[in-house]
């Protein structure tokens, strides 16, 4: 995302690049946000972008992004393109040759969940006191 912005900073009158840019860093918020592992987050992405789920089509994904980061230029560009190709190659060879660690990152964020959920509802409780005793 670094990348992106400071070619959109670097290049304003090319909008070409800064549409590309845009694209690129709303592409990476939303791997980050899906990676994050919240409810909230995991739902409105499988609602919306549910070939996220799908290991193939995430690799084809990071690969698109990959592209639009080539298309820039310099070095910085070339590099974070394959850095992305490699994340997606490594990401997808361990989606499909390890199908038990999905189903576990799946159990772990469903335990965070709650655990989450459980510290927003002694909040609301410890609030709700203090707002009756004031």
């Amino acid at each position: 995302m670094t990348h992106q912005f400071l070619e959109i900073v670097d290049n304003p009158t090319k909008i070409g690049n800064v549409v590309l840019a845009i694209y690129a860093m709303c592409g990476g918020l939303l791997i980050c946000c899906l990676e994050t592992q919240l409810k909230f987050l995991r739902i409105m992405i499988a609602l919306n972008f549910g070939f996220l789920f799908n290991a193939i089509l995430r690799f084809l994904f990071n690969g698109l992004l990959g592209s639009v980061a080539f298309t820039f230029d310099g070095l910085f560009g070339k590099i974070v393109a394959i850095s992305l190709g490699a994340v997606g190659l490594f990401n997808t060879f361990v989606l499909c040759k390890y199908p038990t660690y999905r189903k576990m990152r799946e159990k772990i964020a469903q335990e965070e969940d709650k655990r989450i959920e459980a510290r927003i509802r002694k909040e609301v409780k410890k609030q709700a006191v203090a707002s009756m005793t004031s």
